[in-house]
């Protein structure tokens, strides 16, 4: 038997070293998949942690800075209209209108690559009311009429940060106020001045005031918007010189002023007082009105200061969103043969000033469709059913008055001047006890025309349409100017209603 031979397969060095190759190769690219995923992580984290612990902070600084750019760009927008006041001032035409576009940036605060998107902001024209009444005082007799009321409007931008407060700046009456919500402060100041430059214990206040015509609009955006500033006419509102020779001379005078950012104007009239020598409590006051929130200002009569003059102007600026001259657009422009309800509304109850001021809005809308023309048949009509919307209300009590002054300011000139105006009101009385019915008698005027007295009040609402032809002659829609007073008599008393007010130009 032969004996068994075992076979033994050799790998050859090639193939041996191939092998190894392979498993090399193996290992590296499974080192290269875990240094990679190490560094894929490491690198999420290092993202990580700049968003979280760093990019917020970068964000709240961009933001700053774009509030600062915002700051300045409202700062833009006052300079150009103190410049149009002056320009209005030196040439006061209503034919040379100038205009100027202010450009505000409502978008900034981005990152790039890492936080890329901006921040929006929000801009209003004449959206948030600010209304000035000056309320005059002697000490020998009363004044008539005793107050006078500027509606101003203003301009408003409020940012929409993601990390930093967001501010609020407001351009009122002359003044740039920055506010957060709780506070406000005075940026830039608005042209109210105190003198004493003849006299130490003898004072000049000059206030020139700045009313912004145009149209209610806002826009939200995160890029420019072009603010159109044109400039129409400045004019003398009161000059207390003109009381100095009679029996009733000027001493002293109230100033309230309807804002919502009182911490501003209280520290404004405070620095200026006190830097022309005037002490408080002993020859002004200046204070928050609780109810109302309104500041008021007052020159003290019996300080041993004296008012030698007040001197109160106005500046008409129109203001409006948007590039060009747009004021040619219905929303600014009145035209004939259509009705129009009154934007501005302030009255007094006894020779008290109201506060705040009555709503113009209580009087714009009712059930009651108002008539193209104006037909004989709506003369003093009765309205009945009749559900009223919104309406000014004042109580009236003995032998006491309320006197209302209405008037436009979103109206900047006419499409062609009318000479002929009429009057629809929607009003009713209600005696604390009809028994002893004692009718008040109202009394009306526009633009300085009057109307026919009024003694039949209803008890339920009427519609007034008054179709008498009346001559007018206003030279802008600010001339037209109504007067309403009623006036109770005898032992009556009750509250008086109108729900809706409008005038239609002929």
């Amino acid at each position: 038997m032969l004996p068994k031979t075992t076979i033994t397969r050799r790998e050859t060095k090639s193939r041996k070293e191939g092998r190894l190759s392979c498993i090399s190769k193996s290992e590296s690219a499974a080192a290269t998949a875990v240094i990679a995923i190490l560094l894929l992580g490491l690198i999420f984290t290092i993202v990580s942690v700049v968003r979280l612990e760093h990019v917020p902070e970068w964000k709240n600084d961009a933001e700053q800075n774009y509030m600062y750019d915002t700051l300045d760009d409202m700062g833009v927008v006052k300079t150009n209209i103190d410049i149009l006041s002056k320009l209005m001032e030196s040439n006061n035409s209503s034919s040379n209108n100038i205009s100027v576009t202010a450009p505000v940036d409502l978008g900034g605060g981005e990152i790039p690559f890492l936080e890329p998107i901006k921040s929006d902001g929000k801009f209003e024209v004449n959206t948030e009311r600010y209304a000035m009444t000056v309320v005059l005082r002697s000490l020998s007799q009363k004044i008539t009429p005793d107050n006078f009321t500027v509606e101003c409007g203003g301009i408003t931008c409020y940012s929409e940060n993601k990390q930093y407060p967001n501010q609020i700046f407001r351009y009122e009456n002359g003044a740039l106020i920055l506010a957060n919500g709780r506070s406000s402060t005075m940026r830039q100041p608005p042209a109210i001045t105190i003198e004493n430059e003849t006299n130490e214990d003898n004072y000049t206040v000059i206030i020139q005031t700045v009313q912004l015509s145009g149209k209610r609009d806002s826009t939200s955006s995160n890029t420019v918007v072009p603010l159109q500033l044109t400039g129409y006419k400045t004019e003398p509102v009161f000059d207390s010189n003109d009381y100095k020779n009679t029996s009733t001379p000027i001493n002293a005078f109230n100033l309230t002023i309807a804002t919502r950012y009182p911490d501003a104007w209280i520290g404004y009239f405070n620095e200026i007082a006190q830097e022309k020598g005037l002490k408080p409590e002993e020859d002004y006051i200046v204070r928050c009105l609780k109810d109302s929130g309104h500041v008021r200002f007052s020159f003290l009569p019996n300080s041993t200061k004296s008012l030698e003059r007040l001197y109160v102007s106005k500046a008409t600026i129109g203001a409006e969103l948007g590039e060009g001259n747009n004021y040619s657009c219905i929303g600014n422009v009145m035209k004939l043969n259509q009705w129009y309800c009154f934007d501005t509304f302030t009255g007094t109850y006894s020779g008290t000033t109201l506060s705040p001021s009555p709503d113009p809005a209580n009087l714009t809308d009712s059930n009651y469709v108002t008539p193209s023309l104006p037909p004989e048949s709506f003369t003093n009509t009765e309205l009945s059913p009749y559900n009223s919307k919104n309406e000014f209300s004042q109580y009236l009590g003995k032998k006491e008055n309320i006197d209302l002054t209405l008037g436009f300011n979103d109206y900047t000139k006419f499409e062609s001047t009318p000479s002929k105006a009429t009057v629809l009101i929607i009003y009713k009385y209600e005696n604390d006890d009809p028994t002893k019915y004692s009718d008040p008698t109202m009394e009306m005027s526009l633009a300085g025309v009057n109307f026919e007295s009024v003694n039949d009040f209803p008890m339920v609402w009427r519609v007034l349409y008054d179709t008498k032809t009346f001559t007018v002659s206003p030279t802008s829609p600010s001339d037209l100017i109504f007067n309403l007073k009623a006036i109770t008599k005898n032992n009556q008393q009750g509250t008086f209603y109108i729900d809706y007010l409008a005038v239609y130009l002929s």
